[in-house]
């Protein structure tokens, strides 16, 4: 029997607490901090677990079930609700929207793009067609890498090279089409493919956990030194003060407009850091805090249903305090954390309920 890695789940868990703790707070410096703390984040683990080796026609109706039917199912639940709603919401949090019509909504649900404000009915569906842009992209390059039958080094420069050109093309989209909204997200897709094939290429030292393993000191000399550099807990915090440092020196960012601050260097090294921080406490924590593991074994649910349960934690808040109309201040990041727990604890909730009645839109088998 395959044995589960939780190194990998916990991983995930600390990057969907972070994507909700922003949706909490909104905007500001903080907000900006999380965002490579989160979305390529999760580009990167999606590539640890990428399997290639099935037909194209598999791999195609395969992400469509685990990520095109949920997207849908969810975008189609929540333009429903926003038709009724979306008016009363937007006015609450002194927001504006484009329509509140269903039809439109639709069509923007199609084509995919959660850029210029049309997918407010719920805007953190815009990661899965992005998600399912990135796939193809990744199969298409992993298929040429098995071709040309190359060793792993020249397999490494070829994935280097063809996310490379990915990004170029990405960047220029972005860049100097300035506002471009392709359907899909493909344009962002283009940009953070790289982080994708960044996960394959670490996947086995991950996933056999060779790299996020402490190793036992023989030196008496250098015992000390030695359990210091080896230590996950020292070894997080340090790639986790790194990424706070890169992601202060770029500025504001937004994965889902392509905004990556002064430059995608900065961006890209946050990225890897926080990525890097994650698994070393994910490795740290094992499978001694169950609530952490489960959290990471179902992010979907999170992702697609946290809008609702912000926005009513948002307006409570707002009744009583306008703590989060600063959210610059240390202050508002604190009284955001409480509510982003409870948001999870919700949306696995409401996730348990999806499993058991209607689990094909999470892209599971019934009665798995």
């Amino acid at each position: 029997m395959k044995t589960r890695n939780y190194t990998l789940d916990n991983a995930k868990a600390f990057a969907i607490f972070v994507v909700v703790l922003a949706h909490v707070l909104r905007d500001g410096r903080y907000f900006t901090y999380f965002v490579p703390a989160a979305v390529p984040v999760f580009f990167l683990l999606s590539g640890i677990t990428y399997h290639h080796g099935s037909s194209f026609l598999n791999f195609i109706l395969k992400k469509i079930k685990t990520i095109v039917v949920p997207y849908l199912f969810a975008g189609v639940i929540s333009i429903i609700i926003f038709a009724f709603l979306g008016r009363y919401a937007s006015n609450l949090l002194h927001e504006d929207i484009a329509t509140t019509k269903v039809l439109p909504n639709i069509l923007f649900l199609l084509y995919g793009s959660g850029k210029s404000g049309h997918m407010k009915w719920n805007n953190s569906l815009w990661f899965l067609p992005c998600l399912m842009v990135i796939m193809l992209l990744v199969y298409l390059i992993e298929t040429i890498v098995a071709k040309l039958k190359k060793s792993r080094f020249h397999s490494l420069i070829i994935r280097i090279i063809l996310s490379l050109f990915c990004l170029s093309i990405g960047l220029y989209l972005t860049r100097k089409l300035n506002g471009i909204a392709l359907c899909w997200h493909i344009e962002t897709a283009l940009c953070n493919v790289i982080f994708t094939e960044i996960g394959i290429v670490i996947a086995p030292s991950v996933l056999s956990a060779t790299i996020f393993s402490d190793h036992t000191c023989h030196n008496a000399i250098q015992r000390l030194i030695n359990r210091l550099l080896t230590c996950k807990a020292i070894r997080a915090i340090f790639f986790f003060v790194l990424a706070l440092v890169f992601s202060y020196l770029n500025g504001e960012t937004s994965a889902r407009t392509d905004e990556y601050g002064i430059s995608f260097i900065l961006y890209f090294l946050s990225a890897i850091c926080y990525a890097i921080s994650y698994l070393y406490a994910g490795s740290l924590i094992g499978s001694k805090l169950s609530a952490i593991t489960y959290t990471g074994m179902n992010t979907l649910p999170i992702l697609l249903w946290n809008k609702y349960p912000v926005i009513v934690f948002q307006t409570l808040i707002g009744k009583f305090s306008n703590i989060l109309d600063h959210p610059d201040t240390p202050a508002a990041l604190i009284a955001a954390i409480v509510p982003a727990i409870l948001v999870i604890i919700l949306c696995l909730l409401a996730g348990k309920i999806q499993k058991k009645f209607l689990p094909v839109t999470l892209g599971v088998r019934s009665g798995k």
